[in-house]
């Protein structure tokens, strides 16, 4: 009897032991590929391989330097890209709409795969890499993942991570909420992924977080963000702690604890911002709708206005800073026309803008959609609508 209590004894801490060394179980559902249908209810992709780019380039005006386009469609329809990244210069990815479409290439342009996620007019709105994978995210409730650059997906539905925060009114009808993402970047093993849900026409902030490469993730409750507040179109990470968040209701917060906690550091109900980056605590820009461009030396104190001399009805869609005298932006048209060029570079010191694109051949247009900038060492990809150009600098 004493032996079998002790055989049961060291069973038991031999289970325990076991079950304490497993890593978290991920939560990601793999995605059937199809290539002969559009039948693309439940967590199904449709596929097309290999699709051939007629290599283009033409030459940048401003610098005389040859700007290579490696990525344009002809007939576009409503067929679009948001944003892009890449790896490599080799390994890249686009992503956009309709229908969830994310492009990848592993020869610098001359191929493309393309895997389209629905059916319906949806987008993704971001991409980004985390050691071997690649997430995107957008107008769904999932986060796509590929960990063998784009051959097969997986995906995570995080209805279940909005729903645990909801009240009991808001549980009651789950159905009235749906969650877009605009943003996901990562910190080392940390990873953020920013947007709203909405009800009807108002909308709540999220954030998501991942400390474990975006194995699993986990929903913030935002302490000091406004009840009241809209959507997180953009952020920054300075560090796996040191967080800016922007909202399209025209506030900037600062979080210094990784998230759990908020700090107002800028508000405009009259504007609406989409853009930001900061090259430490002290100085960064912001942008948005309405040629917005605000830039602050003193961690968000005070901000100073950046008069873009363009037309009003631009959208400061990106900005990335290239070193301590220079950042660099993307512009969009909000109606539609384009007369100032795509990319612009801002001299931190002078805060003097300075057009970095432009050119004289007909046969490019710039299509005023320019939502999508990525930098890789000393190379700008910028993505205009479908057009991707690549330039030395």
């Amino acid at each position: 009897m004493l032996k079998t209590i002790k055989q049961f004894f060291v069973i038991l801490v031999l289970t325990l032991v076991s079950c304490s060394d497993k890593t978290p179980v991920s939560n990601y559902t793999p995605v059937k590929e199809i290539t002969d249908s559009y039948d693309l209810d439940g967590n199904e992709t449709l596929v097309t391989k290999n699709i051939p780019m007629l290599p283009k380039s033409f030459i940048n005006t401003l610098t005389n330097d040859t700007v290579k386009i490696i990525h344009s469609l002809d007939n576009t329809s409503f067929h679009f890209y948001n944003t892009v990244a890449f790896k490599t210069k080799k390994e890249g990815v686009i992503v956009g709409g309709s229908g969830l479409r994310i492009r990848t290439t592993i020869d610098g342009g001359l191929h493309w795969r393309e895997n389209r996620f629905s059916k319906f007019s949806n987008a993704f709105h971001s991409v980004s890499f985390n050691k071997e994978n690649i997430f995107a995210v957008g107008e769904s409730s999932n986060i796509y993942k590929s960990s063998d650059f784009g051959q097969h997906w997986e995906v995570l539905d995080t209805d279940k991570l909005i729903n645990n925060f909801l009240g009991n009114e808001e549980k009651e009808y789950p159905k009235k909420y749906s969650s877009r993402y605009y943003k996901i970047k990562f910190y080392n093993n940390t990873g953020i992924i920013t947007g709203d849900y909405n009800k009807a026409v108002k909308s709540k902030p999220i954030i998501l977080k991942t400390t474990d490469a975006g194995q699993n993730w986990t929903k913030l409750k935002t302490i000091g963000i406004k009840n009241d507040e809209s959507g997180i179109s953009d952020f920054v990470m300075l560090s796996e702690k040191i967080l800016l968040i922007v909202t399209f209701q025209g506030s900037c917060y600062k979080s210094i604890d990784g998230g759990a906690n908020w700090e107002l550091l800028f508000n405009d109900d009259i504007l609406s911002l989409n853009s930001i980056d900061f090259i430490n605590e002290e100085e960064g820009y912001i942008g948005g709708m309405s040629s917005t461009l605000l830039h602050t030396e003193n961690g968000g104190e005070t901000w100073q206005p950046i008069d873009l001399g363009l037309d009003k009805y631009l959208n400061v869609t990106n900005i990335s800073f290239i070193n301590n005298q220079k950042a660099v932006m993307t512009i969009a048209s909000q109606n539609g026309e384009l007369e100032a060029g795509l990319l612009y570079g801002i001299d931190t010191k002078t805060k003097a803008l300075k057009s970095l694109l432009s050119k004289k051949d007909t046969t490019v247009v710039f299509k005023g959609e320019s939502y999508g900038l990525y930098r890789l060492d000393n190379v700008t990809y910028v993505l205009d609508r479908n057009n991707l150009y690549k330039l030395n600098q």
